[in-house]
């Protein structure tokens, strides 16, 4: 059964069919396409600081955008599966390494699991998720220090400890997906004014 957005309260801006709707292959396109530009943007914005889990704000933006435009229960899976696959086709894993895909894709799977999980999540989405999108971006340290401890690998995230990492992903990971929703609302807004009018 596909989440559903604003289902309880069809006068609730997040109810605009525009804004959100099924997976279809529009839809499905678009989300392939948000997954290859978090790698895109990964690969070629720069932020001047040099802090772990910075490119948050782009990547867990543009996830929380997919979640919220398509009412399918995987739909942030898809864009994460969609970044994974794009940056391992390219070798954009970085220090990562052939791990990178899995990190890539844990935040998707995160969200969509605890949407799925929690049902009463499902009427208020758009205020929960910039919590538990922090929440799953800090899945990636916490799964490099996994690495770390089990498999021997390092990384240089790691090198002040792991508490470190991850606050600032969980910092990084709340105020990208907090943009998304607020950029979100605006155009549910527009949508429904339209469709109104």
């Amino acid at each position: 059964m596909a989440t559903t957005i604003g289902k309880s309260s069809p006068k609730r801006l997040s109810n605009s069919i525009e804004a959100s709707g099924p997976l279809t292959l529009p839809r499905l396109m678009f989300l392939l396409l948000l997954g290859a530009l978090i790698v895109v943007l990964h690969e070629t914005f720069r932020f001047p600081l040099n802090l772990p889990g910075r490119h948050g704000i782009e990547a867990m933006g543009l996830l929380v955008f997919g979640r919220l435009i398509c009412t399918y229960r995987w739909s942030a899976t898809i864009v994460a599966f969609s970044a994974a696959t794009t940056a391992f086709a390219f070798g954009s894993s970085g220090h990562d390494g052939w791990s990178g895909p899995i990190l890539d894709l844990a935040p998707g799977v995160f969200v969509d699991l605890v949407v799925m999980a929690i049902p009463a999540l499902r009427d208020r989405l758009v205020l929960a998720l910039p919590v538990f999108v922090a929440l799953a971006f800090a899945t990636k340290p916490l799964m490099r220090f996994a690495g770390a401890e089990w498999l021997g690998m390092h990384f240089g995230s790691l090198r002040h400890g792991v508490l470190y990492p991850i606050s600032t992903h969980l910092m990084f990971g709340f105020a990208g997906a907090l943009v998304a929703v607020l950029m979100w609302l605006a155009w549910a807004r527009v949508s429904h004014n339209q469709r109104d009018s």
